[in-house]
């Protein structure tokens, strides 16, 4: 297998679930905006985006979730999307509300205002600065969720909402527009994931 990689949100969601997984997979390193652009890479992904993982096969794989799945089921252990019916459900539940509520937020304020997508959308500014406005809350609305003590999004058990979560952390990480202070809970999970060895993935 080989994974094709830029520096993206996306590509950093599935290297930090290779890196959970404990499997090394070679990356091919593109540029932003430019090699996942070209002529050559749109025969892989006619979309033009990362991450794409390619098979030994040849068989592609593109979207984030897509691949994460593909991997979950070649590499069940450690599980990350849950070992039966409903914890399947409940990371499932939990890895949508993180990716819907907070990530996809961050990501339309980096579509909206960063000039590496002015040529992908049809950016809006009024737009973006309503996601900005938008974080603080979204940011309050976990943390009263983790109010009731558990050490991870989904409960006591690290899980594909935290790779959810982890992917934001990188996000704030490099544009800003951090977690709230009062965000005692969410701050303390966050603290947590940049600690794992995963995050440098």
């Amino acid at each position: 297998m080989k994974l094709y990689n830029a520096n993206s949100g996306n590509t950093k969601r599935v290297r930090i679930f290779i890196a959970e997984k404990g499997i090394e997979i070679p990356r091919i390193e593109l540029e932003l905006g430019v090699g996942t652009r070209t002529a050559a890479f749109r025969e892989i992904n006619s979309l033009g985006e990362v991450p794409v993982l390619e098979l030994d096969d040849g068989r592609i794989i593109t979207e984030s979730l897509a691949i994460c799945r593909y991997l979950e089921a070649a590499y069940p252990e450690p599980p990350l999307m849950g070992r039966d019916a409903f914890e399947q459900g409940h990371i499932e539940m939990w890895s949508q509300r993180v990716f819907g509520q907070i990530f996809m937020t961050y990501g339309l304020l980096v579509r909206h205002s960063l000039s590496l997508f002015a040529d992908v959308v049809d950016q809006v500014p009024e737009f973006a600065e309503t996601q900005r406005k938008a974080i603080p809350e979204k940011w309050r609305w976990l943390d009263r969720e983790m109010s009731d003590g558990r050490r991870f999004i989904a409960g006591d058990e690290f899980t594909m909402a935290d790779v959810h979560g982890m992917t934001v952390l990188m996000i704030v990480d490099g544009i800003g527009h951090p977690i709230p202070e009062d965000c005692i809970h969410v701050n303390r999970w966050a603290d947590t994931m940049r600690r794992r060895s995963s995050y440098a993935a």
